[in-house]
């Protein structure tokens, strides 16, 4: 199990996956094996884990991989809060979610926004409970490389920046491919590997096909491979300094 005591990451990938695919999470452990890469699964619904979801989730912790929370009901942030109050929010989504987790042995440290809808009075509200938060920007972007600019976190603002941005890298969602051109992702890979810092990206289920939103393996495989090719480990949220 990799050593949360040890806090000198000054240049990672931070590869994490959403929802509650636990069982495809599991199945690509040899990959991230393979390539030595601890990831961070945030987890959405944690009361509705059965037996052995928890026994896969538990083994991926036990090999060094993050437990993040993502929620209980998958709400989004913004329209719930506006709807129900930031008090409800709290209450019927999030410290449920937080506490479901912590009591099946899962600090759940930080907190994946559902669907990365996210402002400012959410991450203020939001940073009380967790030490992290990870927010996104638009699928739409991963082909621009000056997406860059925004996924790159120099390594000197890594301990106090508690947002971090990623981007998907999914391959599709049902019958729907997303496009193979991952031009900006590559990008930021390439400049946290030579500047050293952070890049985050984010996808769901790993399958060659799935009716949910997923990343191929052998997608997956590529972007690993990029990354160790560049010398840039893979790390997990817990790790982060």
């Amino acid at each position: 199990m990799t050593d949360r005591g040890d806090h000198h990451v000054d240049r990672a990938l931070l590869l994490t996956f959403d929802d509650r695919h636990v069982r495809e999470w599991a199945a690509a452990a040899p990959l991230f094996t393979l390539y030595d890469a601890r990831v961070t699964f945030f987890v959405c619904e944690p009361d509705r884990l059965d037996r052995d979801d928890l026994r896969l989730l538990r083994r991926l912790a036990d090999d060094g991989h993050t437990i993040g929370c993502h929620g209980l009901r998958h709400e989004r942030a913004p329209e719930f809060i506006a709807a129900h109050g930031a008090g409800a929010y709290l209450d019927r989504e999030v410290v449920p979610a937080q506490e479901s987790l912590r009591r099946l042995g899962f600090p759940a440290r930080s907190f994946a926004y559902p669907c990365s809808a996210r402002d400012e009075s959410t991450d203020r509200l939001l940073l009380a409970l967790f030490e992290r938060l990870r927010g996104g920007v638009s699928a739409d972007r991963r082909a621009d490389p000056s997406l860059a600019a925004e996924l790159h976190v120099p390594a000197a603002d890594i301990p106090a920046r508690r947002v971090l941005l990623g981007c998907s890298v999914d391959s599709g969602r049902g019958t729907v491919a997303y496009g193979d051109d991952l031009t900006g992702v590559e990008t930021a890979l390439r400049r946290t590997a030579d500047d050293g810092g952070v890049t985050t990206l984010y996808a769901h289920s790993v399958a060659d096909a799935h009716e949910a939103n997923h990343v191929t393996p052998a997608r997956l495989e590529k972007l690993l491979a990029l990354a160790d090719g560049m010398s840039l480990p893979c790390v997990g949220f817990d790790e982060l300094p």
